[in-house]
């Protein structure tokens, strides 16, 4: 039977997921709310806020929708799926409890430190002196993290004391992170390369869907403050069986068991961000949904029905699925507003949408203002996709595709997927 389908966000990570189910032969139809100027390709758009969940369930109601999908971290965490349970209606994501994987970076960590998943050693800190006194038991260099979501910013590392003492004013004196600082867990620097694997998870069953790497800093060679993922590709030659085999049995499958003895069986997406030190992957973040722009990357390199998927897991099916990658590469680079991840200017037109022909692209920070022309709503505006046999390939269709858009101010990191060609 076809299905009508309810995407919850606005970035470019809904995009893809509008974009991956209206191929799908059994989608009837698809809403997301708010959606951007790309869904709407895709997608009826409503204007509905996230954070109002009756009117979405009303909404759900009224159009007969099969299944609804999280795809940010805030309704998740507001516990829009503990709500709709409430009032049997289908949604893709993790209960609020469970959600703390990612909202609550101590929460995990504790998780972590009770069930033996490799992580790094850490501290949980109130303020400014217990903060100060982890660094003397961890050393430099250390890692401060918000415990709360910060939208992907609320990290530092700190190599220097002069960096500590930056960290320090940030967090605690300017408080730039707000409400999600009031507790920071302060860790040990570890280094290794950095990989992210995607899972669909329904209690004790998973399928791993693919791995991706991410490109956090703005700047070229991972430098400057952290931002939401300046581009990414998919998948990392740093994967292999073995190394597979290491995340299943020392990292998902603790993770899931720790859930369900937690009393809260973990269902939805669940992405493990993992660190390599000498080969052994350790629990960098949890993240409750997909990534973006991860999921601009994995979703195009899906075989396997998307749609079909989800239904598995919601229907407790996920066992009889056999699930399928492409072969070959993919890369997306984004396409952010001049300033960002800091004040950024709205509104700016943005040209040469129409010349993209058959090429792949994402809407993230975008809309349609009243002349009917595409502008910028944030600060990840676009998210261009290159395919290719080989990495560089894929690397080189990604930068053909950004030489047809412009836009005043227009940013973009030209490092995207470089270092996997080292590996």
């Amino acid at each position: 039977m076809k299905k009508n389908v309810l995407i919850l966000g606005s970035g470019g990570r809904e995009c893809a997921f509008a974009w991956k189910i209206n191929q799908d032969k059994n989608t009837k139809k698809i809403y997301c709310i708010p959606g951007n100027a790309g869904t709407k390709d895709f997608a009826e758009n409503i204007n509905i806020s996230l954070d109002n969940h009756k009117s979405i369930l009303d909404f759900v109601v009224e159009k007969d929708i099969d299944i609804t999908i999280v795809g940010p971290e805030g309704p998740l965490d507001a516990g829009i799926v503990d709500y709709f349970q409430l009032n049997n209606q289908k949604i893709f994501g993790p209960n609020q409890i469970a959600s703390k994987l990612e909202s609550s970076k101590i929460y995990a960590r504790d998780l972590m430190k009770k069930y033996g998943i490799p992580h790094p050693d850490y501290i949980c800190c109130l303020n400014i002196e217990d903060t100060k006194k982890a660094k003397e038991v961890l050393g430099l260099p250390i890692v401060l993290k918000a415990d709360g979501l910060a939208a992907g910013k609320g990290v530092i590392i700190c190599n220097t004391e002069k960096e500590f003492k930056d960290a320090l004013n940030i967090f605690f004196e300017d408080k730039n992170f707000g409400s999600a600082a009031q507790k920071i867990s302060v860790e040990k620097c570890i280094s290794g390369p950095e990989i992210s694997v995607f899972t669909v998870c329904d209690r004790l069953d998973y399928v791993i869907i693919n791995n991706a790497q991410d490109h956090k800093r703005i700047f070229n060679d991972d430098l400057g403050p952290n931002t939401g993922g300046m581009g990414a590709y998919s998948p990392t030659n740093l994967y292999n069986k073995e190394l597979e085999d290491k995340i299943k049995k020392n990292i998902i499958d603790p993770t899931l068991h720790a859930m369900v003895n937690e009393k809260n069986p973990y269902s939805g997406f669940l992405y493990f961000g993992l660190m390599l030190v000498n080969n052994e992957p350790y629990v960098i973040e949890y993240n409750v949904r997909m990534g973006d722009p991860e999921t601009q990357v994995v979703l195009p390199m899906m075989e396997t029905s998307l749609l079909t998927l989800i239904d598995a897991a919601l229907n407790s099916k996920l066992k009889f699925i056999s699930y399928k990658n492409k072969t070959g590469y993919c890369v997306t680079v984004v396409l952010s507003v001049e300033g960002y991840p800091n004040e950024y200017e709205k509104g700016i037109k943005i040209v040469g949408l129409n010349s993209l022909d058959q090429d792949l692209l994402f809407h993230g920070g975008t809309m349609i203002d009243q002349d009917n022309q595409y502008v910028t709503s944030g600060g990840r505006v676009l998210n261009v996709i290159g395919f290719g046999e080989t990495l560089k390939k894929a690397i080189s269709d990604a930068y053909r595709i950004i030489n047809k858009i412009n836009f005043k101010g227009m940013y973009y990191r030209t490092d995207i997927g470089k270092k996997g060609l080292e590996y």
